[in-house]
């Protein structure tokens, strides 16, 4: 009996370590678009080398779907390069087909969006139907703007010691009922967090139609100069933090206008003498 319980105690740890690969499986990739500009999705396949090959794009409007009992409702945009929507004219596909050997093909595909809108929000699947088909699953959100403020910051070239400065990193979301926005802030290609940089401090804010990522970092001014990015997949903002450099052009300027000044003193000085 002790043996039975054992091995139905094992057989459920199997399902619920399945169900919970399947689950991730099928986690959709979260992309997120700027009102007005163009998006490209893309996906790659590896597979046999066979003119039957398909490779599909489907569309499901999760706003919509709420409302209904099928929410599971895929509408289809292209079938290989064929259009199945032809009164859309803002979608383009691109597919490239690459020989690895004699057996296996690699098929590459970009579905690109034009001037999205708020009604191109939803899920994207492209799907390879083969004898084994294979999918991938885009999570599309559009957002009003992201925007990084300053625009430039400049550190006196004589300043010692530890410098702070402030960055702003400010998402615009028209839809009220979204808090939850990934922002992640980079330096000179390095990952920033509060738990992995020492230097770095991200705290997070919400208004009513925005979300404010703001890092604070600290350091040697030659520490903190550099590149630093925000971004929210696969939208980027930058902004480049730099030592303010004293131009000699300037200090021969304010010399110069200072001795005329000095000449235009002793002028007048000799004159009231005289």
């Amino acid at each position: 009996m002790y043996i039975l319980r054992q091995f139905f105690n094992i057989w459920l740890l199997f399902i619920s370590i399945d169900n919970i690969n399947a689950e991730l499986r099928s986690l959709p990739k979260r992309v997120t678009a700027e009102y007005g500009s163009d998006l490209s999705l893309s996906c790659t396949f590896q597979n046999r080398d066979s003119d039957e090959t398909i490779i599909q794009w489907l569309y499901q409007n999760v706003t919509d779907n709420i409302h209904q009992k099928n929410r599971n409702h895929w509408r289809p945009l292209f079938l290989n390069t064929q259009s199945l929507t032809p009164k859309e004219t803002r979608y383009s596909m691109q597919q490239k087909i690459q020989h690895i050997n004699q057996t296996f093909i690699t098929y590459s595909t970009i579905l690109t969006l034009s001037k999205i809108s708020d009604t191109d929000e939803g899920l994207y699947m492209c799907k390879l139907l083969s004898s084994k088909t294979m999918e991938m699953t885009y999570q599309v959100r559009v957002i009003q703007s992201l925007d990084i403020t300053p625009k430039q910051l400049l550190i006196p070239a004589n300043e010692i010691g530890q410098y702070s400065i402030r960055l702003n990193c400010i998402l615009k979301d028209n839809h009220m009922n979204r808090r939850h926005h990934e922002i992640y802030w980079w330096h000179n290609n390095k990952r920033l967090g509060s738990q992995t940089n020492r230097y770095a401090r991200i705290i997070k804010n919400f208004t009513q139609h925005s979300f404010i990522s703001t890092l604070f970092y600290t350091g040697e001014p030659i520490n903190v100069i550099g590149k630093y990015i925000c971004e929210t997949e696969p939208l980027r903002r930058y902004i480049s933090v730099e030592l303010k450099t004293t131009n000699s052009s300037d200090l021969f300027n304010n010399s110069s206008f200072i001795l005329i000044i000095w000449i235009f003193i002793l002028i007048f000085q000799y004159e009231n003498i005289n």
